[in-house]
């Protein structure tokens, strides 16, 4: 769908059989540490500052240093339910023999009640691959399917967002990555072996 050059970004989407939706997937570079980039994936609460549209971000439950639950809430245009997702984030932590941090994100529906007024998204799968490449560069790779729930959406509406949202968060983690360098916290998840 998109190949920019300037940003370093690549964004692409498919037609899967069997999907309401495209699925997609976007490649770029960031310009820090694996530790600095773990520490903006794993930053909830900071989730707003870089994910196109989102309004509310909370960490839910902390079931390990490798697992987690959270929720966020995206913002719709007018007229339109915003949406809910609660996200079931599983790490595996970077080691020199796989090269690389993974993160899966699962959508867990029933982990809280929906709010009144919002659409619980009922599909929610991502996996984001972060590869250290040296010289404070990090490589994202990040594929994902998102079904936003309910019905009456205008397909372009759901195309244009499915489009839109993978490049702009890419955009807006290259953004926040300097933040992220810049703190002396702890990262709160296990991020290498």
């Amino acid at each position: 769908i998109k190949d920019d050059q300037r940003h370093k970004i690549k964004t692409y989407s498919k037609q899967e059989d069997n999907r309401r939706f495209r699925s997609f997937k976007v490649q770029g570079l960031l310009k820090g540490s694996l530790e600095a980039a773990a520490r903006c994936q794993f930053d909830i609460e900071g989730i707003t500052g870089w994910y196109m549209n989102s309004a509310d971000a909370k960490i839910l439950k902390k079931v390990s240093d490798t697992e987690y639950y959270f929720y966020f809430r995206v913002k719709m245009p007018l007229g339109v339910p915003h949406r809910d997702v609660v996200i079931n984030a599983k790490i595996q932590p970077y080691s020199t023999k796989t090269g690389f941090l993974g993160i899966t994100y699962t959508s867990a529906p029933d982990f809280i009640p929906v709010k009144q007024g919002v659409i619980r998204m009922p599909a929610y799968e991502t996996a984001t691959k972060l590869t250290p490449l040296g010289d404070n560069t990090v490589e994202e790779h990040l594929e994902g399917y998102v079904d936003p729930g309910g019905t009456g959406l205008p397909i372009w509406l759901v195309n244009y967002i499915q489009r839109r949202t993978p490049y702009a968060n890419m955009i807006g983690r290259q953004r926040a990555i300097g933040k992220c360098a810049e703190s002396s916290s702890p990262v709160p998840f296990k991020y290498k072996e």
